[in-house]
């Protein structure tokens, strides 16, 4: 399917056609405030201000309204396309990417699933993925595929051995700290999270070892953990700079 060029504000068709950059900017502010505002509707404490529950309403309107708009819009100009050729409607109304616009509408408009549920939340995140990929950004999308698949040997191999020093880490800390601390390090699952934040030196200090052997072995890896993550951004500064010379 190759894209075409089209003016900013075109809304797009199922047959090859994308959106304009213009409107493509606009479905990402919808999607946007739509995820903006299901997270402010799952805030209990702002369930108490005036008129909380009559705005958030109304910015779901909107975002149906929109949404109801750009399918109709999108559905029009891919039979305009045929013509409007009766018999050009059903394969317009039955294209893979009308039903997946249709089924994400329908969620939306219809109260039988909460807009807080993982179905819709899903639906939305890929739809505004797919519009991401048909999109100008899909030379970001090219570039990321560019640095991870060219030379994997660069890329996969220290995540492979941050995820290896990961789990032996979490092992580690289980073994030695479950009995000091059982709440954190009861298990290596529990111990995961601690191993996951150390060895990519992000540090939040929510949970921290008791032992002595825990801190000496913490120390090891968080600077086992240094050596991944600078070894991991040079490839891939490298990596991208050979994606720059091949433009």
């Amino acid at each position: 399917m190759s894209k075409t060029k089209v003016n900013n504000w075109y809304f797009g068709d199922y047959w090859g056609s994308y959106q304009g950059s213009s409107y493509n900017n606009l479905i990402y502010a919808v999607t946007i405030t739509f995820f903006f505002t299901v997270a402010i509707d799952t805030e209990i404490a702002f369930k108490n201000e005036n008129n909380f529950d009559v705005i958030v309403d109304f910015v779901y309107e909107l975002v149906q309204a929109f949404f109801l708009s750009d399918y109709v819009g999108k559905l029009a100009n891919s039979w305009s396309k045929k013509d409007y050729q009766f018999n050009e409607l059903i394969p317009s109304i039955l294209h893979f990417r009308s039903l997946f616009d249709f089924f994400t509408l329908l969620l939306l408009i219809t109260d039988y699933i909460p807009n807080q549920s993982p179905i819709i939340l899903t639906a939305y995140i890929l739809k505004i993925s797919i519009n991401i990929y048909q999109s100008q950004f899909r030379s970001i999308i090219n570039r990321l595929k560019f640095i991870l698949f060219e030379r994997p040997s660069k890329t996969f191999f220290p995540i492979t051995l941050l995820s290896v020093l990961t789990y032996t880490f979490a092992s580690m800390m289980f073994l030695i700290e479950r009995n000091a601390d059982p709440e954190h390090f009861g298990s290596i699952i529990r111990s995961l999270w601690f191993s996951v934040v150390s060895i990519t030196t992000v540090g939040y200090g929510d949970i921290t070892p008791s032992t002595v052997l825990g801190k000496v072995i913490s120390t090891m890896f968080v600077f086992l953990g240094i050596i991944c993550i600078a070894l991991l951004t040079a490839n891939i500064i490298e990596i991208n700079s050979e994606y720059e010379k091949n433009l």
